[in-house]
């Protein structure tokens, strides 16, 4: 029977590791995830959920996009088997043209793609948003991070599963796997293995705020702007995001960057400027240097990296680990 290691249990470590136990017959391998932080105690767990295919400035339809939300909406329906409420906003989400080369981009983007639908005006949408045209897209979906991880782990534990909190830092620990995958997210470059791929961490920081209800009932999809707005499964509360820092000196939360993400999002949508703030959060995530692909690499004879999600996480991440597991099964047979 088959082990495999999986280091990192958010997006991507969860996904790899409910398609191998899709990919075997019930019980004949063996799976555990090691994480010191626990399910989703990195940056997946502050994620404020966007999921379409256009993201970036100019809203081009994303590599892999189509097979993207469909592995992921796969997912999200297992968590939500598992726990038996919804762990996502399936209403869309509207993107907000600020600049001149963003009114131009998404105005073609909605000639050439039937997903993408061109607004004159995003306040005949959201009333209370700056008279500015925008980008509508159908397919979004706001994924309510903590839950989904929450019944994606739940399905997989149910499967046989097993989590480990001990810190992963060298392969020869895993020696006794037959296949190790490493979804160690900002924890990747520790592996010697990994320090020659093109990547580069990424520190993000969240608000979680207390919105009117009034404005809660009104914007019930997410709003993208310089920043974004998300609502959460609570009806009361919405989340703010994000900021994009390198050359951090500290992976912590900072002060001054609850007046920077109000500021940003309040460009498009004022209302956020009186928003209560409840909580601020910070986290590291990898991006891949001058491109937005993600690394699925075989990186020693039993040993995979998965890694440089980015800010396209849950696009990628449920395809890519279905992907990559049927290849463990193929070449662990």
């Amino acid at each position: 029977m088959p082990k495999f290691a999986i280091v990192g249990a958010g997006f991507a470590g969860l996904s790899v590791c409910w398609h191998l136990l899709q990919a075997y017959e019930a019980g004949d391998c063996e799976v555990t995830l090691f994480d010191p932080q626990g399910v989703g105690g990195g940056a997946s767990s502050i994620s404020t959920g966007l999921l379409h295919p256009f993201p970036g400035r100019l809203a081009l339809r994303s590599w892999l996009a189509q097979e993207g939300m469909e592995a992921s909406e796969q997912l999200l329906q297992v968590a939500e088997n598992e726990l038996q409420r919804p762990v996502a906003l399936r209403n869309g989400v509207l993107r907000i043209a600020l600049e001149p080369a963003q009114k131009k981009a998404f105005a073609k983007r909605a000639i050439e793609d039937a997903g993408a639908i061109w607004v004159a005006n995003v306040q005949d949408l959201v009333p209370l948003a700056i008279d500015a045209p925008g980008l509508w897209i159908p397919s979004g979906i706001t994924v309510f991070s903590k839950l989904y991880l929450k019944g994606l782990w739940s399905a997989c534990a149910r499967k046989g599963a097993v989590l480990d909190c001990t810190k992963i830092d060298r392969l020869a620990q895993l020696d006794a796997y037959d296949g190790v995958i490493l979804c160690a997210g900002s924890e990747i470059l520790h592996f010697p293995e990994c320090g020659h791929f093109p990547l580069e961490p990424l520190k993000g920081q969240t608000l979680l705020c207390r919105w009117d209800m009034d404005l809660a009932n009104n914007l019930t999809q997410s709003l993208i702007g310089l920043g974004h707005i998300t609502p959460t499964e609570d009806p009361e509360l919405c989340q703010i995001g994000s900021t994009y820092e390198r050359g951090f000196s500290d992976a912590a939360p900072t002060p001054e960057a609850v007046r920077e993400l109000l500021d940003k999002v309040g460009s498009f949508y004022p209302p956020a400027l009186e928003f209560e703030v409840m909580s601020q959060a910070a986290g590291v995530r990898m991006n891949v240097r001058n491109g937005y692909r993600p690394i699925v690499e075989q990186i020693a004879p039993k040993a995979w990296v998965f890694t440089g999600l980015g800010s396209r996480g849950l696009l990628y991440h449920a395809e890519l680990g279905k992907r990559l597991s049927l290849t463990l099964r193929d070449l662990c047979k």
